[in-house]
């Protein structure tokens, strides 16, 4: 690792009280870079965007090679730095905060293959060129890490001369009209409501702002062919990445966990919007995306990953990306505490093989991946789908194959300490009820709705991670009714649980899923992602009230001031007045006494 400050200028470093707080509380006392296990209680969005894995997704899952060498511009406190330390030959960033260069120093003192350099670009000097150049979030801060505001256009035609041919930028904005800010979270740059839609008009300087529209026509303009990916909740803490070529459906589009700053007064569920809004026009939704990731290069590419997405609220050894191409959908982990998850998940497969349970996921070279089908036969899209359609017969019949197969090497079981339930202490008055139950020796117990495809009338599973021993197929059942949310719209999930039978285990089937899924579940990452859990539309109303209070107080004393303003120039002009009279008496009086005397001499 090599600080280069041979362009270093001393100046006075402009760091927030926060990055500040960061640094000195995680980077500063520990060589570990595992500083999620630190997190307190009750985490803050800078802690997650600065400081864990969840926001390095905007590109852990990008296909970097090992020979790219790139040029990162703007390394804040480098959290994407270790992504292309740990995937690439050679990174140089550039990050003009002597702070925040000693900070990323501190993270990767023992990466060879990094350098930072202290300066802003203008004062550099670089004697290569470089697969990539990244601009993730790097926009706002533009006039700081260039050396002179410019437009992002112009930022990239400074920039490119130190691109190889055949390189790419890889670019991350928020979008102008993005749908959060419209349900009422502040906007990054300066952290207010709505500033953004407006186009931030009551600054004294423009800041400049990107639609997609308008952001394709400018990379256009100077020569740049480009990809859009669509990172939602947005690009600093993804959830969940869309491209083009896989937009999301009002049936899909729930696949992501939005997040709000802490106390935020949030006007209304953004998924349900989106979904709204995607069941009226389908593309409308990358008008109101949250942001974008987008990859420019001087020659028309092809997207590899078309959809990619991420389980941030959970514990990280069971964190993975799902990675979507045109032919086949793929697994990875996240960090290498999740690599005895990812052999378990090898052992499921191989379990459905055995039961001879159709399954679309296979091993190949060691890593997991599944043969790609079109969204639209996805078991939970067929049922709503035939429900929307008044089908009942298609769903009746759909739903009792599936239950077949789930109760395929079922068995009865009497001895509740042999049954999960004990294993969780579950507790069961009356202990009959297991009897009733149907059981498997080894279940896989995600073996959903939502992870099953409906192909020619047959079933096949994919993405099985979780596997428990002697557990009831009739778990299984209630939770796929329970977690496909979209049968809500056309059915009371309460007659489907009374109609096959599910009612009266209903308490111990929650207990249990509860505690199996706290076993998995990242409990600090879960309070994150649920501190605006509720959407409290009066509390907006007083906000706006109160906003109304304040600009009618704030116009009171400009009202004051005026008056005050108008009292001076009345008593100013009256003052100028005597005075002039005054002056005038003075000097017609000296006048008339010289007009005398030269009429004595």
């Amino acid at each position: 690792m090599k600080v280069n400050t041979d362009f270093y200028e001393k100046k006075e470093e402009i760091i927030s009280e926060t990055e500040k707080e960061l640094i000195s509380k995680y980077i500063e006392n520990s060589n570990d870079l595992d500083y999620e296990n630190r997190f307190p209680e009750k985490i803050t969005a800078e802690e997650v965007y600065h400081l864990s894995s969840s926001s390095q997704n905007i590109l852990n899952w990008y296909p970097f090679k090992k020979t790219d060498t790139v040029l990162e511009i703007g390394g804040n406190l480098g959290n994407l730095t270790e992504i292309f330390v740990k995937k690439c030959k050679e990174v140089t960033t550039v990050e003009p905060n002597f702070i925040k260069a000693q900070a990323i120093s501190k993270r990767y003192n023992d990466m060879e293959n990094l350098e930072v350099i202290v300066e802003n670009f203008s004062k550099i000097q670089l004697n290569k060129k470089f697969d990539y150049i990244t601009l993730i979030g790097s926009v706002p801060r533009v006039e700081e890490i260039m050396g002179q505001d410019m437009k992002l256009d112009q930022m990239i035609q400074e920039l490119e001369k130190y691109l190889k041919d055949g390189g790419k930028f890889l670019i991350a904005v928020d979008n102008k009209f993005g749908l959060r800010y419209f349900v009422g979270n502040p906007e990054n740059i300066l952290n207010r409501k709505f500033q953004s839609i407006v186009g931030y008009s009551n600054e004294p300087e423009k800041i400049e702002t990107f639609t997609k529209s308008r952001l394709e026509r400018k990379l256009k303009e100077i020569g740049y062919y480009t990809n859009f990916y669509y990172p939602l909740p947005d690009y600093k803490i993804p959830n969940v990445i869309f491209s083009d070529k896989q937009l999301p459906q009002y049936n899909s589009v729930d696949k992501y966990n939005p997040y709000y700053l802490e106390n935020s007064t949030i006007l209304m569920n953004e998924i349900d919007v989106f979904r709204e809004i995607l069941k009226n026009n389908e593309e409308m939704f990358t008008f109101f995306t949250n942001s974008f990731l987008v990859e420019a290069s001087k020659k028309a590419e092809t997207i590899k990953y078309k959809y990619i997405s991420f389980n941030n609220m959970r514990k990280q050894e069971y964190r993975l990306v799902t990675k979507i191409s045109d032919e086949y959908v793929e697994k990875q982990v996240v960090n290498e505490l999740a690599n005895e998850h990812y052999e378990n998940i090898k052992k499921n497969i191989k379990q459905l093989q055995e039961q001879n349970i159709k399954t679309l996921d296979y091993e190949k070279e060691g890593k997991i991946q599944s043969k790609y089908v079109n969204q639209e036969l996805l078991l939970n899209n067929v049922i709503t789908k035939a429900l929307e359609e008044k089908n009942e017969e298609k769903v009746q019949k759909i739903i009792d194959l599936y239950i077949q197969t789930l109760n395929i090497n079922s068995y009865q079981e009497q001895d509740y300490k042999k049954t999960v339930f004990g294993k969780y202490n579950i507790e069961i008055k009356d202990k009959n009820i297991i009897k009733e139950l149907h059981f498997q020796k080894r279940a896989l117990w995600d073996m959903t709705f939502k992870n099953c495809f409906y192909i020619d009338g047959e079933l096949y599973f994919f993405d099985q991670e979780w596997a428990e021993d002697n557990l009831p197929t009739e778990y299984i059942l209630y939770r796929s009714i329970l977690y496909t949310i979209s049968l809500r719209r056309f059915i009371n999930i309460e007659e489907l649980f009374e109609k096959y039978g599910l009612q009266k285990y209903r308490k111990i089937f929650e207990e249990l899923d509860n505690k199996m899924q706290e076993k998995i579940r990242d409990n600090k990452m879960w309070e994150f992602y649920n501190q605006n859990k509720y959407f409290d539309i009066d509390a907006t109303i007083q906000e706006v009230k109160n906003l109304n209070m304040r600009n009618k107080a704030q116009q009171g004393a400009i009202d004051n001031l005026q008056k005050e303003k108008n009292q001076i120039q009345k008593e100013y002009e009256e003052y100028r007045k005597m005075i002039e009279q005054r002056l005038s008496s003075k000097i017609r009086k000296k006048i008339e006494k010289i007009l005398r005397r030269g009429k004595e001499n």
